[in-house]
């Protein structure tokens, strides 16, 4: 999968002739292949391929855009023009340009293939034959009924891979790509008894499907359906949270979004006049490392060309920087963080985290728990997509998970809400679990277990 940027050429040389000062050209190609099983049998098999090219010009400091998924030289000379014309009608801006050689990573001149070192490709995706990947998601369920007699199915057993590469090229002189990969399983058990069903959740994922382990997502999935039987309301109080990594993770989510400078400069985050002030506790160390090696969103540059980079966004819980692209640092008279993201090669260029992830604590989640005296212990947070406002920071989601009483598990909890701010959650930090976990399913997030000192968790 060597980098192709006769695409890129074309259109830089067909954007220059038509009339722009300068330009830039994203070409990107991605394989995918998604299998969900169901009931033993395989419900849908899907083989995807798109490859297509995004331009972006600027005319006298006016920017334009366009994209086309016809990579013929003429489809791409009209879109070339297209964005040119386009630019010629929108308003100047002069927080809108191209990064220079400056922010570029280390070859980013020279047309070469850019962070192989950073373990990010894994040709075994090719490799493993489809009935291998086949058996994987069968398995998944398989696995699953067999841990307890009480899973009786799942709602989903799914596998999924991708592999993308993109080229990128513009007039200020850059001129490379990069090759990844990303493969996963989850699933969704199903446990029944006394005419009572639950669920739980599992997954595995990895760069190559050698490292996904089909066994440990099915008993994850099958413990947790298994444990939530038996759930009850619980009386409406003000507790000890404790929060498990994955929950965690939906939370720091979320939180990502606030952290986006592109929410600041339109007035969507909570965390908008909060720069250098102390949001949270000083346990709470928040990252973002796009050159963590092997990492869910780890690239080599971003999308805009500029070096990806590791820095600190919260900082013993005060809040040292938000996640820009040139735009927003323009904006905001700082530089950008390597943070420019588009979700396909359709899309303008925003703002994305990399690898978001909190730093790890000492303790185990046994030994929050054991210090929490009573409380409750959150397994699967509920409704989070509109329960947790990133622009408000308020929080309203339904929870299920387990009552705790003297520091031991004393029963399943069902139809519980957590109600309060981001606020509430981020200062109220007594203790970060040593579990950090990575999931790509939520964009490379990667979060350990936390107790929160004191949250309300509305019951009956």
């Amino acid at each position: 999968m060597e980098s192709d940027f006769r695409p890129c050429d074309i259109a830089l040389e067909a954007a220059r002739s038509g009339g722009a000062d300068e330009a830039e050209a994203y070409h990107e190609r991605e394989l995918g292949l998604d299998i969900k099983a169901f009931g033993g049998h395989v419900e849908k098999f899907s083989y995807s391929e798109s490859a297509g090219l995004g331009i972006r010009v600027f005319v006298g400091g006016r920017p334009g855009r366009a994209y086309t998924s016809d990579l013929s030289t003429e489809a791409i000379e009209e879109a070339a023009r297209s964005a040119v014309e386009s630019a010629e009608v929108s308003p100047e801006d002069p927080h809108r340009f191209l990064p220079g050689p400056e922010l570029f990573p280390l070859g980013a001149t020279e047309g070469a293939r850019l962070g192989d070192d950073l373990c990010i490709w894994a040709g075994d995706l090719a490799e493993a034959n489809t009935e291998e990947k086949l058996e994987f998601a069968l398995g998944l369920e398989k696995l699953a009924k067999e841990h307890d007699a009480r899973v009786k199915g799942v709602e989903s057993a799914v596998y999924s891979e991708a592999t993308s590469q993109v080229a990128l090229a513009s007039t200020r002189g850059f001129r490379a790509g990069y090759r990844s990969s990303v493969c996963y399983g989850y699933l969704m058990a199903i446990a029944e008894e006394k005419g009572e069903s639950q669920t739980g959740f599992g997954f595995t994922a990895g760069r190559s499907f050698g490292s996904l382990d089909v066994q440990s997502a099915a008993e994850e999935a099958a413990s947790m359906a298994v444990e939530l039987l038996g759930a009850r309301q619980v009386e409406t109080a003000r507790v000890p949270v404790l929060f498990d990594n994955l929950s965690t993770a939906e939370l720091i989510a979320v939180l990502g979004m606030s952290l986006s400078a592109e929410s600041v400069v339109k007035g969507k985050s909570f965390l908008a006049d909060k720069l250098g002030q102390r949001i949270a506790s000083e346990k709470l160390d928040l990252m973002d490392d796009g050159q963590m090696e092997g990492g869910f969103g780890t690239a080599p540059f971003d999308a805009e060309g500029v070096a990806t980079t590791k820095k600190a966004l919260i900082e013993k819980g005060t809040l040292t920087t938000f996640l820009h692209n040139c735009y927003t640092a323009s904006r905001m008279g700082v530089q950008s963080t390597g943070n420019a993201g588009r979700s396909s090669f359709r899309a303008s260029v925003g703002v994305i985290p990399t690898n978001l992830y909190m730093k790890p604590g000492k303790d185990t989640p046994e030994e929050l728990r054991s210090g929490m005296g009573t409380g409750f212990e959150v397994l699967e947070l509920q409704g989070v997509h509109v329960g947790l406002n990133p622009v408000t920071g308020e929080v309203s989601v339904g929870a299920k998970g387990r009552w705790v009483k003297n520091g031991r598990t004393v029963h399943p909890v069902r139809e519980v809400t957590i109600a309060g701010t981001m606020e509430d959650i981020l200062k109220g930090i007594v203790g970060v679990g040593s579990d950090i976990r990575f999931t790509p399913l939520l964009g490379g997030i990667g979060t350990p277990s936390i107790l929160v000192e004191g949250l309300v968790v509305g019951g009956k």
